[in-house]
């Protein structure tokens, strides 16, 4: 062991500037030692104001560094194969708090959790098997579970990924396409054809751009009418203002999430936010 495994980053160390090794070894504990939690963003059908769907964001609230960013701590638990452990440790958290906040918009059978997935994870040879048992072991229908993926993945593992991702639509899983209309338009396209996908999650980079930008607009209206002709739905990422919320709607987008309608909040708060209002109908009057 050398001196620098030996030492230890101090409390007030900004978190992107610990080795990657010693960040590992924090996150492995904060999966041991319950510091770990998932906060949820509601998706809202854009013309009802009805709550959809939930993403589920996992959140790391360190003891003596407090809260550390997912930008951070996720690609470190990635490289290090950590989030193999931490993605069924949110599969189930998620699905668990699913049948509790259904209770809250309606017992809605349609509601469902998206949670994301890394490489590492559709790699690993016992995900479907994981996947299948948390799913069976619950009262949530396969069709409640999304499963939120990159296009990066989609071109690092590209029949790997198919075949998986073949079999969890064959059980009735949703799976969406996150980060997407980023990058060439000749790439993320063809996924709506070559992969069996049920949603795109277009990124808050190009939502932000759309009542400034013409291209940004076309674009996301090009999308639209696409994944539309391959029955697939659309989901906006990033709203953040009334007139974005309008304007989506028009286009013909259905869904969308965002800050306009609230932040990713912990289960009690979004509980009590849900408990409050009937739906988010008044934001888009």
């Amino acid at each position: 062991m050398t001196p620098e495994d030996k030492a230890v980053s101090p409390p007030d160390t900004p978190p992107d500037q610990i080795p990657e090794r010693e960040l590992a070894s924090e996150f492995q504990q904060a999966m041991l030692g319950h510091q770990l939690s998932l906060y949820y963003q509601p998706i809202v059908h854009l013309k009802t104001g009805l709550v959809a769907g939930f993403e589920t964001l996992m959140r790391w609230n360190h003891p003596e560094r407090g809260f550390i960013s997912p930008g951070i701590f996720i690609p470190v638990a990635e490289h290090t194969g950590l989030i193999v452990e931490a993605s069924k440790w949110a599969l189930k958290e998620a699905i668990r708090a699913l049948k509790r906040l259904e209770s809250h918009v309606g017992h809605n059978e349609h509601i469902y959790m998206s949670v994301n997935f890394s490489p590492s994870d559709l790699a690993d040879e016992s995900f479907l098997d994981e996947m299948y048992n948390v799913i069976s072991a619950s009262d949530v229908r396969p069709t409640q579970v999304q499963l939120e993926i990159t296009g990066e993945l989609l071109k690092n593992q590209r029949e790997n990924s198919k075949a998986i991702l073949g079999l969890c639509r064959k059980t009735g899983l949703k799976i969406a396409i996150d980060d997407y209309g980023l990058g060439d338009p000749s790439v993320f396209f063809k996924h709506m054809d070559d992969f069996p996908i049920s949603t795109v999650k277009i990124d808050h980079l190009v939502i932000k751009d759309i009542l400034t930008v013409p291209e940004a607009y076309e674009l996301v209206k090009t999308i639209i009418i696409e994944a539309k002709a391959r029955n697939i739905e659309v989901i906006a990422e990033g709203i953040e203002h009334k007139e974005e919320a309008l304007k989506l709607r028009e286009m013909g987008c259905r869904f969308g999430q965002g800050y306009y309608f609230t932040k990713p909040l912990p289960e009690r708060e979004l509980t009590t936010l849900l408990l409050q209002i009937s739906a988010f109908n008044e934001l888009l009057k």
